[in-house]
């Protein structure tokens, strides 16, 4: 091999590649801080799970072969890794081998013939996914010119270096070891070939040259993947393969918090964020360098649209698209946002001195708004945080966070967000809920249930989080009382705040009005913590979800816990018996904000198998695939007029299921459950029902 020409490809070749990822590193340096660097051991086991163990790809019950084919090709470049670096040294030293695996060592042939079989693994795998692409194809897949031609290079890959390891299998067939072949100046050279069957079918299909003509083909094989793999480097940063690159670093720095990064709390007592429109975001330069990341390395797999409530009921969310677009954005305004960092590298602090340098960065901030014009307004309102996106993605991509970021820039700042959410605004501002019922009346639905109040019981060993709708709802009251009963079943001890509590400000939190939340928050911490909280049950997983996981952010720390996992403690303890007399299919629908957000799978099952005569039936989709309700992200206070409805879309597969009752453990998704069952006219023949109703039903 030539070392002058491998030198120069080399030189070539990593000169651009540095050139490229000098670049998007920059970029990324140009965005908002984000602190992604703690805890280093569970982010090392994340990345080893995920993203080298494929688990989201292989663990997914729907199209696991898919998944299992990518893998495998991901694996078989991890296994070629070690072969690339061989062949990189075998331009400039003759018979080059890496220490330990050397042809002559039984390690170095047991990777040999794990590198030939996974070769020949890999190129089935690229046979496979050209046939899904051009015969199958799956909706969720986009047929991109350049995925072709990313399969075509790895296929190509494979066979070069397999053509070019046949080539030294026949000579060695044919011709012995013959000493003016400089190829086989190893005495033990030809022995790693009983390792080797794929590489020997490889030979067969060549066998007909000379050994001149072998010597070309490896000579040949050898150059076209160097090059091959120079170009295919390259090509990876400019489009969807640039996750070959960033999965890795992109799962390690995967937010550690509950499920993913929490909402930034802001400091609205600052007047220069109001100034300076830095609430939220409403410019490309406020995403944090991880949402960046993100966007780079969105693999354009679909399976969050496959999943997303929004995109299969025609809404105009497309998740896909929306990080596509996002991302043309800011590569199209990457200059400008490199310059505008180094500008405000350089500020002092000096207010008369950093005025002049803020007026040069104005010059370089992307003149488009971020949502309106990069990004519609009908897109960004759609999303009902249920965050099954989020679940399903291979690379730990974190929607969610970016979402409700735009949506504080819009409700904040611009004062764009859905007109109908004004009225539950109204209602948190002037009477804490968001019906606008009157705060007075907050605990009638308690009148002759000898229910305590913690203003006369402050020594309760729980609180019992009743909500808004457990208060204000008819329906959900019913839910609030069959609560109570089981809980004075069990005795325990508890008691309720009354008119003093207030809405968590959950809706509030997700539609971007942090100045909404922060009020009720910052009350309701105020009320809890003068009475010494210390144990909180929640019958709403978004209250569950806003007390557990947000209130420790302004100071409201608490023990909370969903009343389906207090009462399967209560059974399990025997603290409460209950009859397993429930007849008829019963079948579950899990919230997504107390299965993906607060991962409470089996504590509703084990109550509900308890109860019923036939067991519990699943709905095809499930657990952490479960179908959102619809209401979740403040959907529950806008109008649904795009499309087909959510709640609808769910009550379909209820439906179908022939399911006599569907239990859930939700406010929400017990309304919009009901409201599908009513549309579909099946309301008399299905029964809705919360998990505290049929254990108030069924106790012993």
């Amino acid at each position: 091999m030539s070392p002058l020409f491998m030198t120069l490809l080399l030189v070539v070749g990593l000169g651009i590649f540095a050139r490229t990822m000098y670049q998007r590193i920059l970029l990324l340096m140009a965005l908002e801080p984000a602190d992604r660097f703690n805890r280093i051991k569970d982010r090392l086991k994340n990345m080893v799970i995920i993203a080298l163990g494929q688990k989201r790809l292989v663990g997914r019950k729907k199209e696991r072969a898919a998944g299992i084919m990518h893998a495998l090709i991901f694996w078989g470049f991890c296994v070629l890794l070690i072969r690339s670096i061989t062949l990189y040294g075998e331009g400039y030293v003759h018979g080059f081998q890496l220490p330990l695996l050397g042809e002559s060592s039984v390690l170095g042939y047991l990777y040999i013939a794990l590198k030939d079989i996974m070769e020949g693994v890999v190129l089935i795998m690229v046979i496979w996914a050209f046939y899904r692409r051009l015969v199958v194809k799956p909706p969720r897949l986009h047929n991109t010119w350049e995925a072709y031609l990313v399969l075509g290079m790895i296929g190509v890959l494979m066979i070069s270096d397999l053509l070019y390891d046949g080539a030294r299998f026949n000579l060695i067939a044919s011709y012995g070891n013959p000493g003016d072949l400089h190829y086989f100046n190893n005495p033990t050279f030809g022995q790693e070939f009983l390792w080797t069957p794929v590489t020997i079918l490889a030979g067969n299909v060549i066998s007909g040259f000379s050994a001149v003509g072998m010597e070309r083909v490896m000579g040949l094989m050898f150059w076209i993947h160097i090059i091959t793999q120079l170009t295919f480097l390259n090509f990876l940063p400019l489009g969807k393969h640039f996750h070959v690159i960033t999965s890795l670093p992109n799962v390690f720095l995967k937010s550690l918090d509950y499920p993913h990064d929490k909402i930034k709390l802001l400091d609205l007592e600052d007047e220069s964020v109001w100034e300076e429109e830095t609430l939220g975001v409403n410019h490309l330069h406020q995403l944090n360098w991880k949402q960046g990341l993100d966007l780079y390395t969105c693999t354009e797999c679909g399976r969050c649209k496959e999943v997303c409530p929004t995109y299969v009921t025609d809404k105009p969310l497309n998740l896909h698209d929306f990080n596509d677009t996002l991302k043309a954005e800011l590569y199209a305004n990457a200059d400008n946002l490199i310059l505008r960092a180094k500008l405000a590298r350089t500020l002092t602090g000096d207010a008369e001195k950093d005025a002049k340098t803020k007026e040069k960065m104005a010059v370089f901030k992307p003149e488009k708004a971020l949502v309106g014009e990069v990004i519609a307004l009908d897109t960004l309102w759609a999303c009902t945080t249920c965050r099954a996106c989020e679940q399903v993605c291979p690379v730990t991509i974190e929607h969610v966070p970016r979402i409700i970021a735009m949506r504080q820039g819009q409700t904040l700042m611009q004062g764009e967000y859905p007109q109908e959410l004004n009225t539950a605004f109204k209602g948190l501002e002037r009477n804490g809920n968001p019906w606008g019922i009157g705060y007075d009346k907050r605990a009638d639905w308690a009148e002759g249930l000898d229910v305590k109040l913690m203003a006369d019981h402050p020594d309760a060993e729980y609180l019992l989080w009743v909500g808004c709708a457990g208060s204000f709802d008819d329906r959900t009251q019913k839910v609030t009382k069959a609560l109570v009963k089981i809980l004075k079943a069990a005795k325990v001890d508890f008691a309720i705040l009354g008119t003093e509590e207030k809405c968590t400000g959950d809706f509030a939190r997700r539609t971007g009005n942090e100045m909404m939340y922060q009020m009720m928050a910052t009350e309701n911490i105020e009320v809890l913590n003068g009475y010494n909280v210390k144990k909180i049950i929640a019958a709403c997983p978004h209250c569950l979800n806003t007390l557990k996981h947000d209130y420790p952010q302004m100071g409201g720390h608490y023990e909370v816990v969903h009343h389906s996992a207090f009462i399967n403690q209560l059974i399990a303890d025997g603290k409460i018996r209950v009859k397993k007399s429930l007849a008829g299919m019963l079948t579950y629908h899990d919230p997504c904000y107390l299965g993906r957000y607060n991962e409470i799978y089996d504590a509703p099952r084990n109550v509900l198998n308890t109860l019923s005569s036939q067991g519990l039936n699943e709905l095809p989709r499930h657990g952490t695939e479960s179908f959102c309700c619809g209401a979740g992200g403040g959907r529950m206070w806008m109008e649904e007029t795009i499309g087909s409805r959510i709640n609808v879309e769910r009550s379909k597969e209820i439906v179908a299921e022939n399911a006599e009752t569907v239990a859930v453990g939700c406010p929400f998704c017990l309304t919009m459950i009901e409201d599908g069952m009513k549309e579909l006219n099946k309301d008399e023949d299905i029964k809705t029902r919360d998990i505290a109703e049929l254990v108030a039903e069924h106790l012993a």
